[in-house]
């Protein structure tokens, strides 16, 4: 098996990465994008849940696959010594450690901050959860559906009459995972000044709350929460989505300029309720009826082309396939072919972030599980005769599903 090669601005860096599902999953995959390499320790003979859940293709979770690209996995039981001693082995070479048990859990297992530490004393040590190291709801599990519930997110989302709504993707994983990204980058700045690493504590319901900032300041300067609203903005009118012939159109004239020049391009009527931003909003379900009259006449394109021309924000609602398809999204490199084990040649999203104008390249796709097991303990020191004992045992597995 060739052995994987890292390239990147974090070439070099090793994370071991103990998450599962998606939060942590995808902090650990913002390093691989950009060059760690990371090795993701997962139960023998069992891995990522991830790994089990729908939708398959040729037994491969097309889940699993969206967010363990460009990564290393090792298959270990963590519950003998054997299986521990492997990891304090491979902490002496890390820079950072992730992991999303249960609260208390790393700690029980031997593996927890105050333990590695003592084996590394730089090492930054983050471990996220759904709702954080404190509070009475600690112990409980939290998935992107809970935290969105939890931490406001869904009561603010939907139509005003209708009931609170989830994001259609995981949003609440993927904001708390950046926000462990970003959380890792700051302890290791502060590790290679001092010396010394630290624990970092992730909360995703308190991440959540966080994305809901504004309707905080609502509440404090109003003594009222934010109602649900559809569609369309709470201060702003026209802000909001509105039915063109041949599908959706987003449209914000977020100024009086704006609003004159959206009148003109649709051929609106002067009407005194929606003279100024208050009236538009006081008025805002006769504004949007207003709007739609013309819209639902004209197609999408032609829609966003006239509105832009005339300095009003605006944009087709691009179906999935039409997003990932664009001219913007091709020209942008916004996606790349890498080769699926299980699968084959399938599409990746590329990292957004550019360095150089140059896209964080894609060395592979997500792992099988065990997939690295070999190629990681010999990294850390184990003979080929160790390995082999280490797998005859069932402390270290390759059973590569």
């Amino acid at each position: 098996m060739a052995k994987w090669e890292s390239k990147g601005v974090f070439k070099g860096m090793k994370v071991l990465d103990f998450t599962i599902a998606l939060a942590g999953v995808y902090t650990a995959w913002q390093f691989a994008d950009l060059g760690a390499e990371v090795w993701k320790v997962e139960r023998y003979n069992a891995g990522d849940q991830a790994r089990t859940w729908d939708p398959f293709v040729n037994g491969m979770s097309t889940l699993y696959c969206a967010y363990n690209k460009n990564k290393q996995s090792i298959e270990l039981d963590l519950s003998s010594q054997e299986g521990k001693e492997v990891i304090y082995r491979m902490v002496k070479e890390a820079d950072v450690v992730l992991e999303n048990f249960k609260s208390g859990s790393i700690d029980r297992l031997g593996l927890g901050y105050e333990r590695l530490k003592e084996i590394n004393p730089k090492i930054v040590f983050m471990s996220l959860s759904g709702f954080g190291a404190s509070g009475p709801l600690m112990k409980y599990p939290c998935y992107d559906a809970i935290a969105a519930a939890r931490g406001g997110f869904a009561a603010s989302n939907g139509e005003p009459e209708g009931a609170p709504m989830k994001a259609g993707n995981a949003n609440c994983d993927t904001l708390t995972g950046i926000y462990g990204f970003n959380a890792v980058l700051m302890a290791l700045i502060e590790a290679r000044r001092t010396g010394k690493g630290c624990r970092i504590d992730v909360g995703m319901s308190d991440v959540v709350m966080i994305s809901c900032a504004e309707t905080l300041m609502d509440y404090g300067t109003y003594g009222q929460a934010q109602s649900r609203f559809g569609n369309h903005d709470r201060f702003v009118a026209p802000y909001g989505i509105f039915e063109a012939r041949d599908g959706w159109v987003s449209i914000i004239a977020d100024s009086q300029e704006r609003w004159q020049s959206l009148k003109e391009v649709l051929g609106l009527p002067d009407d005194p309720r929606f003279a100024d931003n208050a009236g538009r909003i006081a008025n805002r379900d006769a504004l949007a009826e207003q709007i739609e009259a013309v819209t639902i006449t004209m197609f999408r394109q032609e829609i966003e082309k006239k509105l832009l021309a005339a300095g009003v924000p605006a944009s087709e609602v691009l179906p999935f396939i039409e997003a990932y398809t664009s001219d913007h999204a091709n020209q942008t490199d916004a996606v790349s072919f890498a080769w699926q084990d299980k699968i084959g040649n399938i599409r990746f999203y590329n990292n957004p972030i550019r360095f150089n104008d140059e896209i964080c390249p894609i060395h592979r796709g997500s792992p099988l599980l065990g997939q690295d097991t070999r190629n990681i303990l010999s990294a850390v020191g184990y003979s080929e005769c160790e390995i082999q004992k280490l797998i005859d045992d069932e402390v270290a597995g390759e059973h590569m599903f």
